[in-house]
């Protein structure tokens, strides 16, 4: 199929992003609760998916369960009946990414992250596309990846939706050219990216403002500050924010490191 751009729309521009739902010390990441919370907030969404062993969608960060459960096991190694032995430290089930787009209902933007513990699989893609399938709100869905072979496949794969690249610096141990092309986001062209996801860290960057004024959008991450929500607002068109809330706020005009 031909590729064809398609810039993140008002949707995903102007609501804020919850940054792996609305959690918090008492209410964990990536769970059901912070997704709920997230929606009664009327904020946006932002959500990690690994793919199981059995081919199934499960919403969570890490690979490793051991931070988020207190208990050893690995995503892709595990079906989704396994990882219902598994608990979040607040005591709620790892959600499948089933259960997710049942809650939101289209009711506020969701942000897909694709997530892999070595390498991208395109079999994960294509269950993520065929699980939003019947999603009725496809307007309301916007998918990223830090991988450019991740966010190539997707972009050749369908135009519903827009699909956005992750960087950041220092990406890859001891591959400093490989993290200078990541960084410097040489693989956009490549990847028919339709925005940047960047962190806040390295904000502003002479990479991302050539980007922005060619017309990218440019998503910032992590802002768990208003130090770091005021820099957002200077240089990216929205921010993905987590243990804080956010200001209504208009956008700079300027694209300088000033």
């Amino acid at each position: 199929m031909d590729v064809v751009r398609k810039k993140l729309n008002k949707n995903f521009i102007n609501i804020r992003i919850a940054h792996r739902g609305l959690h918090s010390e008492k209410v964990c990441e990536n769970s059901m609760e912070a997704f709920r919370l997230a929606i009664e907030g009327g904020y946006a969404i932002e959500i990690d998916v690994h793919l199981t062993k059995d081919g199934d969608l499960a919403v969570v960060h890490d690979s490793f369960l051991s931070r988020v459960t207190g208990k050893s096991g690995v995503v892709e190694r595990l079906s989704a009946e396994e990882l219902k032995d598994y608990r979040l430290r607040d005591g709620q089930r790892i959600p499948m990414l089933t259960d997710v787009l049942r809650l939101v209902d289209g009711r506020v933007p969701l942000l897909i992250e694709l997530k892999f513990r070595r390498s991208f699989n395109e079999k994960q893609a294509d269950v993520l596309l065929a699980q939003l399938e019947s999603y009725k709100r496809k307007d309301m869905i916007a998918m990223q990846s830090f991988h450019p072979k991740a966010v190539k496949y997707l972009k050749e794969h369908t135009d519903e939706y827009s699909v956005g690249y992750l960087s950041s610096y220092g990406l890859i141990k001891n591959h400093n050219f490989l993290n200078y092309m990541l960084k410097s986001l040489r693989f956009y062209r490549y990847m028919h990216a339709d925005f940047v996801s960047y962190d806040i860290n390295y904000l502003p960057n002479k990479y991302v403002n050539a980007k922005r004024k060619r017309g990218v959008q440019v998503l910032a991450w992590t802002i768990n500050s208003k130090e770091k929500e005021c820099k957002a607002r200077r240089y990216a068109d929205n921010m993905i924010f987590e243990h804080i809330i956010p200001d209504k706020w208009e956008h700079f005009d300027e694209n300088s490191d000033d």
